[in-house]
């Protein structure tokens, strides 16, 4: 689980991952990336440990079955940090 919220804009994604704009987006479209967390109207960051997360296991060798699983995953307990720090459900469900 999360335990802290650092977060960071996609260009430090990309640095990250030494990709540019089109590969870093279509890897976050097909679920090898964890997606970004909605800030505003048109702002966006991404949960840092998610992605250091991702980037380790995309060192490791997981297939890209696997990688799409661990995202899912990670995703998935976005909705467990939200109840930790405010005991309300998502606003999206």
């Amino acid at each position: 689980m999360i335990t802290n919220l650092n977060l960071i804009r996609k260009s430090q994604v990309q640095e990250r991952y030494a990709c540019g704009k089109t590969l870093c987006q279509n890897k976050i479209n097909e679920g090898l990336i964890p997606p970004p967390l909605k800030l505003g109207s048109r702002g966006v960051a991404f949960y840092e440990q998610e992605i250091n997360a991702t980037l380790a296991v995309t060192i490791a060798g997981y297939t890209d079955e696997q990688i799409k699983q661990f995202v899912h995953d990670l995703v998935a307990k976005r909705k467990d940090l939200l109840k930790q720090y405010t005991h309300l459900e998502a606003a999206n469900d």
